[in-house]
């Protein structure tokens, strides 16, 4: 199984916003912010079962 992945500039980007937006949030909780490493661990493993292909072949997490 695949041990690294590379991101790319946008996905990189995508991933640094929702880490500073949601560490904004659990800043004012007083709860300690969390690296962008660990949050793409969350995104896999809360966001894999989600994931759908639809009709047309297109693999998607459904909003």
């Amino acid at each position: 199984m695949v041990q690294s992945v590379r991101l790319n500039e946008r996905e990189q980007e995508l991933l640094r916003k929702k880490a500073v937006e949601l560490n904004k949030v659990l800043i004012q909780k007083g709860q300690q912010p969390i690296r962008d490493s660990e949050l793409v661990h969350i995104l896999i493993e809360e966001g894999v079962d989600l994931v759908e292909i639809s009709n047309s072949g297109k693999i998607h997490i459904p909003k």
